[in-house]
């Protein structure tokens, strides 16, 4: 079972639907890690997922969120600057266990539901 870093609760990644939740502490750590480069909060737009709430909210089939394994964070500096760090700080090896990174407009995606043929969209 995962376990509160410095910054984040786990209740924070459960779905919200109220079912419960799954997260892998991976996703725990790499947020934190994150989140001590950035310098500023973070938040939790989602976490684990169940089906249903992932049907509901238009994730994909096969999502990472709906193994536990996924998070999309976002911050006050913007998608792009969170998406810059977390490739320096794959690069630093500082995020052994992040396996993808997808920018959006406002929020990145990441998981550590095991590796793509392209670890970064954005």
């Amino acid at each position: 079972m995962a376990e509160d870093t410095k910054n984040f609760k786990v209740a924070e990644f459960a779905c919200k639907c109220g079912c419960g939740n799954k997260i892998d502490q991976r996703v725990l750590d790499m947020a934190q890690t994150i989140r001590e480069a950035l310098g500023v909060p973070v938040r939790v737009n989602s976490g684990y997922r169940c089906a249903q709430h992932n049907a509901k909210v238009g994730g994909v089939k096969g999502s990472k969120h709906v193994l536990g394994l996924a998070a999309d964070l976002s911050c006050s500096l913007g998608s792009q600057k969170m998406f810059d760090t977390v490739k320096q700080l794959k690069a630093d090896g500082k995020l052994p266990d992040l396996d993808y990174c997808k920018k959006y407009r406002s929020w990145i995606h990441i998981d550590c539901g095991g590796k793509r043929r392209n670890m970064w969209e954005g």
